[in-house]
């Protein structure tokens, strides 16, 4: 509904109103007495009231806005007001206002339509002039209505004109509040516009922002991974001792990843056994319990499956490896190349969610480059055993021994200690080959190469294989008289033990020479020959038996 349909629809409900007040006023006035004829108000008051009907349903159709019939309502309007201005053949100055506030009416729906002009005003008095000639009849010419009909028009006219002049007035102040409302209502939505667009221009530097944070962390891992993986290549060429290079490697990542303990766990399958490398905020006791609990717990199982373990709410959950640590993120990485497991590589941190993808991708990285240096040194290892034990009893060989003696007699000049050598061959070995064969007579040097190589275990010698089936034994800081008695412990273990390989059984004896420093010899060549002369005397004097050298020998 528009402006001018709302006050059509306005103005025309009061009108009615009017009317019917108008109606109760004659009928009062009649009833009272004050007024006897009433009949053509009566009359107008009735036209007046059914126009306005009619013009209730024009307007619920919405054909008002027609010019013939607004004009005519408006018409009809004016004419039942101009009634009442000459009411009782005299000018009723509440006749004159009800007409004027008629006028403005039709003006105020005039400004609504923006249709208003000086001769439209002029026209809306024909009705007033039209009603005084037609009430007043001849006496409307004469000069004293002349003078109130122009009075009242021109009154009329000027009043119209004020008010038209202060509604100009507001409608000029309400059209710049409307502009300065519309200017604001711009403002803020362009304001609204900018907010958004900042908002959505934050959203994009937040997204940058993580973004860049994830590269960022990403390249500092990269940058870790390369340094590690770098520097535990380069000691993979240049260290060939396992725990040198794997303290080495538990150095590099609790600096660089930052974490509370790293643990390198090496594994021996053929033995069993676990080899701790640890690099630890935590004091020695809780290491210790550590590795007491690593057996009993799930890291075991990892080491064998060779599956990653990662937990970074570890708080939460019991590990039996964690005991007595506060630690809320772990990595547990395997150890392994092809199907051989080494161990697994264990770090730790007191925060939650410490280790991400990409933490866990450097340590899978690490623990290549390690397994590969582990098998590595194991390599190096069997190559130096290879190159100085001998491969049937896994003792000292010959070679080791000429490279090690000259320097254990010089150790031993220089601290004024003694050293003592003993040579001893199996009695008639040959007998075993040719009775029982040979693998049965290696079995026979594999035995006697044990026992004594658990004898100088326990007295801090060396054994060494010399040749064949004959044996040297080198006991440093140990006098003549008391190797004498050690090699007679040997030599009794030896006749006592019985070897026994399937159906086949035999008893084994041995002859001893043996010799020292200072009392017989002062050089190794005089140690070794004074040592293998005494031996032969022993196979002289009936082998099994031990003999020392003497001074004499040495002489010779």
């Amino acid at each position: 509904m528009n402006r001018f349909e709302f006050l059509e629809k306005r103005y025309t409900h009061i009108h009615i109103g009017f009317l019917l007040i108008m109606l109760i006023h004659l009928e009062l006035s009649k009833w009272i007495g004050i007024s006897k004829d009433i009949g053509m108000n009566f009359f107008l008051l009735i036209a007046g009231l059914i126009a306005m009907i009619i013009k209730i349903y024009v307007l619920e159709k919405d054909i008002l806005k027609k010019n013939h019939l607004y004009v005519l309502f408006k018409a009809i309007e004016l004419l039942i007001a101009a009634g009442f201005v000459y009411y009782s053949d005299r000018v009723s100055v509440m006749g004159v206002v009800v007409y004027l506030l008629f006028l403005i009416e039709i003006i105020s729906v005039h400004e609504a339509l923006k249709s208003i002009r000086f001769k439209d005003i002029l026209c809306y008095f024909i009705p007033l002039i039209l009603m005084s000639a037609f009430i007043l009849r001849k006496d409307f010419f004469s000069y004293e209505n002349i003078v109130k009909t122009t009075f009242i028009i021109v009154v009329s006219i000027a009043i119209i004109y004020s008010i038209k002049w202060m509604l100009d007035g507001i409608e000029k102040v309400i059209k710049q509040d409307k502009d300065l409302l519309e200017s604001v209502r711009n403002k803020n939505e362009e304001l609204i516009k900018v907010k958004e667009h900042l908002e959505i221009a934050n959203k994009e530097l937040e997204k940058q922002k993580e973004e860049m944070k994830i590269t960022s962390d990403n390249f500092r891992n990269s940058v870790a991974e390369l340094f590690i993986l770098r520097e535990t290549s380069t000691y993979i060429g240049s260290i060939l001792e396992i725990r040198q290079l794997l303290e080495v490697v538990c150095d590099m990542i609790l600096g660089i990843m930052g974490v509370d303990t790293c643990s390198i766990i090496v594994y021996d399958e053929k033995d069993d056994t676990l080899d701790f490398h640890i690099k630890s905020i935590y004091n020695k006791e809780i290491i210790e319990k550590f590795k007491e609990n690593v057996w009993s717990s799930s890291l075991q199982k990892r080491i064998k499956d060779k599956k990653i373990l990662i937990d970074n709410h570890s708080k939460t959950k019991k590990y039996g490896f964690l005991e007595g640590r506060e630690v809320g993120s772990f990595v547990a990485v395997p150890l392994y190349k092809g199907n051989k497991s080494y161990g697994l590589i264990l770090a730790e941190h007191s925060l939650d969610n410490y280790f991400s993808t990409s933490s866990t991708d450097l340590f899978k990285a690490v623990s290549m480059q390690v397994a590969i240096a582990i098998e590595n040194a194991k390599l190096y290892e069997q190559m130096e055993d290879m190159a100085v034990k001998d491969g049937l009893t896994k003792i000292y060989n010959r070679m080791y021994l000429q490279n090690i003696m000259p320097q254990l007699l010089d150790d031993a000049k220089n601290k004024k200690q003694s050293i003592a050598v003993s040579i001893f061959d199996i009695d008639h070995f040959k007998r075993f080959n040719d009775t029982y064969g040979h693998i049965f007579g290696d079995e026979v040097i594999k035995l006697v190469a044990k026992l004594g190589q658990n004898k100088v275990n326990i007295y801090g010698g060396i054994i060494a294989r010399y040749g064949g089936e004959e044996f040297i034994m080198i006991f440093p800081n140990i006098s003549l008289k008391k190797a004498a008695t050690i090699i007679e412990e040997l030599r009794r273990e030896i006749e006592e033990f019985e070897l026994k390989k399937g159906n086949k059984k035999a008893k084994i004896t041995a002859s001893f020479g043996v010799s020292g420093y200072p009392e017989i010899a002062s050089s190794v060549g005089e140690l070794i020959r004074t040592a293998d002369d005494a031996m032969y005397l022993s196979k002289n004097n009936g082998r099994n038996c031990v003999t020392v050298a003497t001074t004499g020998m040495n002489d010779e």
